[in-house]
């Protein structure tokens, strides 16, 4: 490559030796230099600056063809020019340097970083797993019918949210919820499918602690599974939507849908399985659960200061 940028460097000065003489004959050698080096490193930047230094110096400069006579003017003018070109090279080449120790230091991060969360992934599924594997032990020892039903129930839902618990973010320590409860609803839309009934995920970028999407999860997963089952007669079409508001001062993460509402006012106190365990994992994440239900649908809000 090098000797390349030299014959191109030489054969363009020459074609300009009837207009320009030899005045400024290393004019290209300072392009031919550093295009080298940038294309091909800095090595290939110093051989092609001897070799079209030299080159021109001798095709270019009067006496051409010969080394035989030396005009201590134009030798000056040699070594000045070299001199120049050199130090431009030195600084394309540090630069590279420093380029290259950049991204070298990147690609380790990210190594690292990759690393470390794939094995924060697979601690958390075997968490859940362990508590899944202890919910089906209880369920098999009971004698009651109603318990087993209840805690197959509670695996039904810890493996639905197993299957989409992932740490996806820069920062090992948050969750991006658009990824993670978006996942989780086209999951939870294709094991449960309904003609005509469909779920929107319209959650905006956020970034949560792993543990309040843990929770989140959890809530989200069973207000969009009770809706799919309930809010819709059996040939009713309708939208259940996911989404989240942010200002300064809280967060909130909304489940609706536009079906035919709730049969009765949101309890408090008793209720099915899904409902004390959205009001408990509520309590656990800090946060205020507005639910507002009409004959056009029922609207889920989860209210929080912050997600950290």
């Amino acid at each position: 490559m090098a000797i390349g940028f030299t014959l191109i460097v030489v054969v363009a000065r020459t074609i300009l030796i009837p207009v320009a003489a030899d005045r400024a004959p290393y004019a290209f050698s300072f392009l031919g230099v550093v295009l080298a080096a940038v294309l091909a490193g800095w090595r290939a930047g110093l051989l092609t600056l001897i070799l079209a230094q030299l080159t021109t110096f001798y095709v270019i400069v009067e006496p051409r063809w010969s080394f035989a006579k030396f005009d201590p003017d134009r030798v000056a003018a040699f070594i000045i020019a070299t001199v120049s070109v050199a130090l431009i090279l030195l600084v394309v080449a540090l630069y590279q340097r420093e380029v290259g120790k950049g991204v070298e230091e990147r690609e380790k991060r990210l190594d690292l970083l990759g690393r470390a969360l794939e094995e924060i992934d697979h601690r958390t599924r075997n968490n859940y797993q362990t508590v899944l594997a202890l919910v089906q032990m209880q369920g098999q020892r009971s004698k009651d019918a109603g318990v087993q039903e209840a805690l197959r129930q509670v695996a039904d839902r810890i493996k639905a949210v197993t299957k989409h618990l992932a740490v996806r973010s820069e920062d090992i320590g948050t969750v991006r919820l658009r990824e993670h409860l978006c996942e989780l609803c086209e999951q939870v839309e294709r094991g449960l499918s309904r003609d005509g009934v469909r779920v929107q995920c319209d959650v905006e970028d956020l970034a949560a602690s792993t543990e309040k999407a843990i929770y989140l999860s959890i809530i989200v997963n069973e207000l969009v599974t009770n809706a799919l089952k309930h809010a819709f007669e059996d040939s009713g079409e309708g939208v259940i939507r996911v989404a989240s508001e942010q200002n300064a001062k809280s967060v909130t993460i909304i489940v609706e849908d536009n079906g035919i509402g709730l049969k009765r006012g949101p309890a408090k106190d008793g209720g099915g399985l899904g409902t004390r365990l959205v009001d408990r994992f509520a309590k656990e994440l800090g946060c205020e659960h507005e639910v507002v239900s009409s004959d056009n649908g029922t609207t889920h809000r989860l209210v929080m200061r912050s997600l950290a």
